[in-house]
């Protein structure tokens, strides 16, 4: 009953809230649940509100509601914060900070933002850059995220990123890209055309992606990437396409940068996975076009079930069979494609003997006490 009410009725809510009327309370219980563990749970009471419906629900799935809401506002403000903050701190002379995910969202204005939990501030500057800018902001307050030698040289040679940067006193962390995927994976963006094509927002320090990289960013974040709310970042690219679809020239746009990128296969999922589990209007020439970059046809529906389990949340008392499963071989295809084999192989047994370090360092001290 549990696992029908996930797969027949909870994105279908989520899409199209008109029916939450007709839910009793022990439907709202898990409702509840599984929209909170997708980090959709205040997305769901704007669309609510939007529709004059929010003071006909029961009052207690109200009231989760308004947590929500509070949590939602006290995160962007945050962000907004650590966003000023650091424009302060790096001066007039700061390069363009070209704002990311949620923090773009919220700072551009875009309407998926509304409801939308935004933890860190994740924005990006040119690779050149980026040295200069850790260090200022170190001297003005921030500090590095704790790591050992080993994961120092995994995120500065490998990745896309730097290690985190944290305010001892705020805390809302700071994620500074040179890139939007990492330097070892299958998938190499033009990084150079990422800035270069970036959007001014109202301060002429800060700008976004181009609307095509940004879905073409989400995408392959979602789809290369391990992310904790995968649900709520598929309605992300839904939202985007929704938004960004309807401006002339938007789709033949975002067919040739996903070409010019090398991002044909996350580009192909996006529209694939977005249409198939939220209904995202997308023109069918645009679709036939993706084509060329699916996957062997024989391959497909593993893909499928591989994704759908991923998307789809389970309520804690009833996990799904070969969800588990599921989720162990995506977590291999994303290591697949940030790493040559060589790297790779190095790379888990570091992780691995590092594992065993600190599971016996524990029992060691269990034993002691």
């Amino acid at each position: 009953m549990k696992s029908a009410f996930v797969q027949d009725r909870f994105l279908a809510l989520l899409r199209d809230p008109s029916g939450t009327l007709e839910l009793d309370l022990r439907f709202w219980n898990d409702f509840l649940v599984l929209a909170r563990r997708s980090g959709l749970l205040a997305r769901f009471g704007m669309q609510l509100g939007d529709r004059s419906l929010l003071d006909r629900i029961p009052g207690k799935a109200r009231d989760h509601i308004r947590a929500a809401f509070i949590e939602v506002e006290s995160s962007q403000t945050a962000v907004r914060f650590e966003c000023n903050r650091v424009l302060h701190a790096l001066g007039t002379r700061s390069p363009p900070l070209i704002l990311l995910k949620g923090a773009a969202y919220l700072l551009a204005g875009l309407p998926l933002s509304r409801g939308r939990y935004i933890g860190d501030l994740d924005f990006m500057v040119s690779r050149e850059k980026i040295d200069e800018l850790e260090r200022t902001l170190i001297e003005k307050g921030w500090a590095p995220t704790e790591m050992d030698e080993y994961d120092q040289r995994y995120y500065r040679e490998w990745t896309h990123e730097i290690p985190p940067l944290l305010h001892p006193e705020r805390e809302t962390l700071l994620d500074i890209h040179h890139t939007i995927a990492p330097l070892t994976s299958k998938v190499q963006p033009d990084a150079g055309a990422l800035v270069a094509a970036a959007v001014p927002l109202h301060d002429p320090r800060l700008r976004v992606l181009a609307p095509a990289d940004m879905v073409l960013h989400s995408a392959v974040h979602l789809f290369n990437d391990e992310v904790g709310k995968p649900l709520r970042d598929l309605f992300d690219l839904h939202d985007l396409l929704g938004h960004f679809g309807a401006r002339p020239g938007f789709w033949s746009e975002l067919n040739d940068r996903a070409r010019m990128h090398r991002l044909g296969r996350p580009f192909y999922y996006a529209l694939r996975y977005t249409q198939r589990l939220l209904g995202t209007a997308i023109p069918p020439a645009v679709l036939i076009d993706a084509a060329v970059w699916a996957p062997p046809r024989l391959l497909r529906p593993m893909m499928d079930w591989i994704f759908e389990q991923r998307f789809l949340p389970e309520l804690p008392e009833e996990p799904r069979t070969g969800a588990a499963f599921a989720r162990w071989l995506y977590y291999v295809r994303t290591h697949w494609l940030r790493m040559p084999p060589q790297l790779l192989a190095r790379h888990l047994t570091i992780k691995a003997a590092r594992r065993v370090r600190e599971r016996f360092t524990l029992k060691s001290k269990d034993g002691s006490a």
